[in-house]
């Protein structure tokens, strides 16, 4: 019997405790004074409010020192059981997705499942670096086509800020360590269900998915753990060269796909930067597509 996949629920949670410029800019001068000149540190601090002011980020929001990633995806996932009329008890299936994880093994959503009281849920943990939950909801709606789960909540908890680096031994090593500087805190929720409305299972660009990967990329932004690249647990990421390869398969992508002949009504965007309004959305326009204004949240939230 065919099956497609509905989104029935959405959850969020913004942690309270606002972060702004000052903060990160202390961070970065106690961490990095002990490794540098009163010059070299002058010009570091320079070159990080530039960058700040550059990518138009002033507000980040971080977890409370008590508050961990199961603690903000439950409110996440709580919200979205509440949106769709549902109850923990109707969840088949937990992915737990995202770059914060509470334990190594065994899985996190382990830990979800017991605190939301899901007793009939199998789970499992996805991970891919930023675009861990549109790959999650990737799985999620595969997994419903072909009948094995009915109900399915996807969360994540992002508590960002435990591997986030400001120590920097000389000016050049910010390019690697700015990232650290506007990530903020967040939780997500999505619950899919299976669904035989037409809509839904007669329409082709339902849930199309389309990825473009660039071969060695991971070196341009890694959390590491146990592997040659990389520090342990902190976050190195050279935006420049990231954002350089994102455009080149972004490129190559929109010519792969069939998103040109769609009206979209809706566009949401992981940003990091003013990249996205001043670079992507003009992209798009110029290539054909038919996309609506866009809201530009990065100053209030940072990289979540």
């Amino acid at each position: 019997m065919a099956y497609a996949s509905k989104i029935v629920g959405i959850g969020k949670y913004i942690p309270e405790r606002e972060i702004d410029n000052e903060y990160v800019l202390d961070l970065l001068r106690n961490s990095s004074a002990p490794y540098l000149t009163p010059d070299e540190l002058e010009e570091l601090m320079r070159k990080g409010t530039r960058n700040l002011k550059r990518t138009g980020n002033r507000i980040r929001h971080w977890c409370r020192e008590d508050q961990y990633c199961t603690d903000i995806a439950k409110i996440a996932s709580q919200e979205a059981l509440e949106h769709a009329g549902l109850t923990a008890d109707d969840i088949d299936l937990i992915i737990f997705t995202g770059m914060s994880k509470a334990l190594v093994e065994p899985a996190t959503a382990h830990i979800l499942q017991y605190e939301l009281g899901a007793n009939n849920a199998n789970v499992i943990d996805t991970q891919d670096a930023c675009s861990s939950f549109l790959k999650s909801v990737h799985i999620a709606d595969s997994l419903i086509r072909t009948g094995t789960y009915r109900t399915i909540l996807i969360a994540c908890g992002e508590r960002t800020y435990d591997w986030a680096d400001f120590q920097c031994k000389s000016v050049s090593e910010l390019d690697w360590k700015f990232g650290s500087m506007t990530i903020g805190d967040a939780a997500g929720a999505m619950i899919l269900q299976a669904t035989k409305e037409p809509p839904y299972c007669e329409t082709p660009h339902h849930m199309l998915f389309a990825f473009k990967g660039d071969g060695g990329g991971y070196v341009h932004c890694n959390i590491g753990l146990n592997f040659r690249i990389g520090d342990r647990y902190r976050l190195q990421s050279h935006s420049r060269k990231l954002f350089s390869s994102a455009l080149k398969q972004l490129a190559i992508l929109v010519q792969e796909t069939e998103w040109k002949d769609i009206h979209f009504d809706v566009l949401v965007a992981h940003e990091i930067g003013r990249l996205i309004p001043d670079i992507q959305i003009p992209f798009f326009k110029d290539a054909g597509f038919d996309i609506p204004d866009y809201r530009f949240i990065f100053p209030e939230y940072g990289n979540i």
